[in-house]
């Protein structure tokens, strides 16, 4: 029996818990004021940072925002037009590491704008109008007592309003309410999106932590991490089953699970950039494919001799709906041929194609015979 891996949220013993619907403000809250650039912080903790690798450290966030998260139209129209009072930044008191515990302004809503008004302001022979860059030192904030005091706002805006998230943010928001003792149904009220899609989401989230936990870092998979990949091969009840998945029947987090089957899923989604091993998912709709693979014994033990999908696929169908599909793909490919060089009559051979026309010729050959026994195997 392979040795599966326990996992358990841990929910941290606060104060009673905070009503996400019915939160008092005081009246200063209410006022946005006018706080220095350099006095404000991108958050560590922003769930738009689910996707990509930083150490956490101020410039390591602002690097990786300013490559991943297509800052230029921003910085272009904050550089043009000057900050909109509209929308100010909403903030919260918290120490970081960086300040060695020093409690200073963490932009909790607002990070985007934050970013591109600091890379703006450290350019100045990019940024010359002197005029336009003294208008963007000083931005309105909206400071709030506590973290939790702007969860049902920035959930609402980021996952069911104007700015979605993409799906890593919006688990990794998920998952973090649930852990501070929220329910999936609570949730779902307040920020107004189906309870279904916020237990996926939880159910992923939880899953990457876990394979951290063993050592399987996003940043390590052989090309991009696609969160949508792991949401969408664990949607399905045989992979479900196939990695022995249990959740909590509350909050969704992954109660324990078949860690080398965790481990193998990984590799066959993402690939090993240490082990420099290719993933055997080149596009999402193979993931389809995977998981009627995960259904079949059969079709996993070949996937795990060989880590050829296509090969592990056809252990899900009968015998003779794979020969009918092979001979169609084949045809269809004839066919391609046919159209495209059967219009200029036959391979005339000259010094300069002679190689080809040969291998050509050589082809077709092996090709007749693999039809001619395949023919008389099969008495087709």
């Amino acid at each position: 029996m392979k040795k599966k891996s326990r996992v358990r949220a841990r929910i941290k013993e606060t104060a009673p818990l905070i009503d996400l619907t019915a939160y008092k403000r005081s009246p200063a809250e209410k006022r946005p004021e006018l706080y220095k650039i350099e006095e404000l912080y991108v958050d560590p903790k922003n769930p738009r940072l689910a996707e990509v690798s930083n150490t956490g450290t101020q410039a390591s966030i602002l690097k990786v925002m300013e490559k991943e998260f297509e800052l230029q139209p921003l910085i272009d129209s904050l550089y043009k037009n000057g900050y909109f009072w509209e929308e100010p930044m909403v903030a919260v008191r918290e120490p970081l590491a960086e300040t060695k515990g020093r409690a200073v302004l963490v932009i909790i809503e607002g990070n985007r704008r934050l970013a591109a008004l600091k890379l703006l302001l450290a350019k100045p022979s990019a940024y010359p109008d002197q005029q336009a860059r003294d208008r963007l030192k000083k931005v309105p904030v909206l400071v709030r007592d506590h973290r939790e005091e702007t969860l049902a706002f920035v959930g609402f805006r980021h996952i069911t309003g104007i700015k979605q998230w993409e799906a890593a943010a919006k688990a990794q928001y998920a998952l973090g309410l649930v852990k501070g003792g929220h329910s999936i149904e609570e949730i779902a009220q307040v920020i107004g999106d189906k309870t279904r899609d916020i237990g996926r989401w939880i159910r992923t989230q939880s899953l990457v932590e876990t394979a951290a936990e063993q050592g399987l870092q996003t940043g390590d998979a052989a090309k991009s991490f696609y969160f949508s990949y792991l949401l969408t091969a664990t949607d399905a009840p045989a992979t479900k089953r196939w990695l022995d998945l249990k959740l909590e029947s509350h909050k969704g987090t992954v109660e324990s699970v078949n860690s080398e089957r965790l481990r193998q899923l990984w590799t066959w989604l993402y690939g090993s950039r240490e082990k420099r091993h290719g993933p055997i998912i080149a596009e999402s709709r193979q993931i389809h494919s995977l998981n009627r693979v995960l259904a079949n014994p059969a079709a996993v033990n070949e996937l795990e001799a060989s880590g050829n999908l296509e090969r592990a696929l056809a252990h899900t169908k009968s015998r003779e709906a794979y020969i009918a599909e092979v001979f169609g793909d084949v045809r269809s490919k004839l066919q391609d041929l046919l159209a495209i060089v059967s219009a200029e009559g036959p391979l005339a051979e000259t010094p300069e194609n002679r190689k080809a026309v040969k291998l050509a010729k050589e082809e077709f050959g092996k090709l007749t015979n693999v039809l001619g026994t395949l023919q008389r195997n099969l008495e087709l």
